[in-house]
């Protein structure tokens, strides 16, 4: 009897040292995968950090472009020039400025082109003189004879007559 309990008790141990054998073995295949999936993922956030860097750097670069740009571009747009009108056209100045808008032909762009030339209000529109509308239509581009073809100059007398209740 007692060489059969022996007998079972060298089975037991055996079975618990092969049993912490195999599960030694599992876990160091587990560890070193888990070791080579960490290691890929820290290489992953190295990458990622670097591509962040990089766009930064683009981004910086892109602003400061974009401010070289704006710069040119006003300086650009700024006008060389200062316009007067001829004595026949009477003076205004921005805070007498009629909305020019409201004579068919004149859109936003047209009024700021005016507005350029000191050109403010339904009066002096329809003060303009053959000669300065010649040179208006040349500083307005494609836009050069717009200004007789579309009665800019009637419009602006009826507006005026409107608006301040003149008969001209």
């Amino acid at each position: 009897m007692i060489y059969l309990a022996l007998q079972t008790l060298i089975w037991i141990v055996l079975a618990v040292l092969f049993g912490i054998f195999i599960g030694w073995l599992v876990w160091k295949r587990t560890s070193k995968s888990q070791q080579s999936e960490l290691a890929r993922l820290r290489q992953t956030i190295i990458n990622r950090d670097t591509k962040i860097e990089s766009l930064t750097d683009n981004v910086a670069q892109c602003k400061s472009m974009l401010k070289v740009y704006k710069e040119e571009m006003e300086e650009a747009c700024r006008p060389d020039f200062e316009t007067l009108l001829p004595v026949s056209i009477p003076q205004a100045n921005a805070n007498e400025a009629d909305d020019l808008k409201q004579i068919s032909g004149v859109g936003p762009f047209l009024e700021g082109k005016m507005n350029a030339h000191n050109i403010y209000t339904f009066r002096q529109v329809f003060a303009l003189k053959p000669d300065v509308i010649k040179e208006l239509g040349e500083a307005f581009g494609s836009f050069s004879d717009r200004i007789i073809r579309e009665d800019w100059i009637g419009q602006a007398k009826k507006l005026h007559a409107a608006k301040y209740g003149e008969r001209l």
